[in-house]
């Protein structure tokens, strides 16, 4: 999610266009939704692949011992598989490389660390911007709590821009991203998947034809770094490219272009930006050649010409990201036309979007991640609860994986105050549930 400096967030979201972040677009014509050949990679294309042991952490898969329907053992190694036909070998052995569907069959339910890595601002020590915006330190018994709620997955947005240094090489803070790496492990030593992304950025993301070298530039080389990084561990790390990706520039206007993307430009440009960011991560080489990567559409939304505008390129360990707030009246807005009820009205929104998913990546063989969704308190908590329990039917229905949007705002809402989105779910502090009961509904929804 985008956030206003400081404390809480502020998604200036049109209904459908729900989500809120980051940079890409350009060119004169629509692209059209499925698989498309691009400067991907093409040896990462493979039937099938994924799933190794962290070479630094105690994640190794507790599934890889376990039979696939073609009764070989799943592989350790993402490089296993040099010809892509599927099958690796390992010790003499047979053995079923994961695809991206095995994978996300097995994300389940996920949380998002906000408002904590992805926070900016703190100018006197950039370190220190895990905090900046009034979240805890996070802590390995953090992680462990979110595992024992049911939670698979956690997903990582990351700010970069406080710790990058200027170009041409934009060098990461190597302590920066140590603890990047740190946090990473407090879920992967717990068998947790990660998802690690660039989040919030200064506006160098944006996907506009005239900023599209600068863009393409700045994004290669932070993913060449980041994936160097973590090129070591196994299918557990997921990787993806942009946040919310929009021009920010409009921002400002009354257009609402920088949400909707009205510029058929934004989209190309952004295609192209998607793929620049896989053609890095995977000549890092190692378990990045077919470790899976996440790519969203415009501002990650869900609308229909957004979600028909995205080109996925020729890998089949690519997953669709996208971010759903619906309806953004119930779950996001606290201004004017905001309600606090969740209707057949928004259900039947629901059901569209999931059908869009479907029918445009699903069945087309494209793997989707839902990284973010979910509502703000408006003292209406059974009504979040509903919203909730329909959202995890949702998943359960489409084994599309849920990353529920958490921003560590723990405030007592009240009408007659201007508190931004009250999203918290999670004490961080005392690692209890402050609703448990919408807790239970993520987590009982689909059954």
């Amino acid at each position: 999610m985008q956030l206003s400096k400081q404390l809480l967030i502020f998604c200036a979201t049109s209904i459908l266009a729900v989500g809120c972040g980051g940079g890409g677009g350009g060119g004169n014509t629509t692209p059209t939704t499925s698989v498309a050949s691009s400067s991907a990679v093409s040896s990462s294309s493979s039937s099938s692949s994924s799933s190794s042991s962290v070479a630094s952490s105690s994640s190794s898969s507790s599934s890889s011992s376990s039979s696939t329907a073609s009764g070989f053992a799943f592989c350790a190694l993402l490089t296993s598989d040099p010809d892509g036909d599927g099958i690796g070998l390992e010790n003499d052995k047979s053995c079923q490389m994961r695809t991206g569907f095995d994978i996300t069959a097995e994300m389940g339910m996920g949380w998002n660390l906000g408002n904590t890595m992805d926070a900016s601002g703190n100018k006197a020590n950039p370190l220190d911007d895990e905090t900046y915006w009034g979240n805890p330190k996070t802590t390995k018994a953090n992680m462990a709590a979110l595992k024992a709620a049911g939670f698979k997955t956690l997903r990582l947005p990351v700010s970069w821009d406080d710790h990058t240094g200027a170009s041409p090489d934009f060098t990461i803070d190597s302590a920066w991203m140590s603890r990047v790496e740190e946090i990473a492990n407090y879920a992967l030593d717990n068998g947790m998947y990660v998802i690690v992304n660039i989040h919030h950025n200064t506006g160098w993301e944006n996907p506009t034809l005239a900023n599209e070298a600068n863009a393409k530039a700045r994004l290669q080389k932070l993913w060449t770094q980041i994936a160097t990084r973590f090129e070591k561990y196994d299918h557990h790390l997921i990787f993806e490219t942009m946040n919310e990706p929009r021009d920010q520039k409009v921002e400002s206007d009354s257009s609402d272009d920088d949400w909707w993307g009205n510029d058929s430009n934004y989209f190309t440009v952004l295609n192209r930006l998607n793929a620049a960011a896989l053609d890095v991560i995977r000549a890092t080489g190692g378990n990045n050649k077919k470790r899976l990567v996440m790519m969203p559409g415009y501002t990650a939304g869900v609308a229909e010409h957004q979600l028909s505008a995205v080109v996925i390129p020729n890998d089949k360990m690519v997953a669709l990201s996208v971010h759903s707030y619906t309806s953004y009246n119930f779950a996001l807005n606290l201004g004017a036309g905001s309600v606090s009820t969740f209707g057949a009205g928004d259900q039947t929104e629901i059901d569209a979007i999931f059908n869009r998913i479907d029918s445009k990546f699903l069945k087309k063989g494209i793997p989707v991640i839902m990284g973010e969704w979910g509502s703000t308190d408006k003292n209406n908590l059974a009504e979040r609860i509903k919203q909730a329990k329909y959202y995890a039917q949702k998943s359960s229905t489409y084994k599309v994986p849920l990353v529920v949007w958490d921003n560590g705002n723990l405030a007592t809402f009240d009408p007659n105050k201007s508190q931004g989105e009250i999203m918290g779910l999670f004490n961080r502090n005392n690692n209890t549930w402050v609703f448990p009961t919408i807790l239970d509904a993520i987590m009982g929804g689909g059954k």
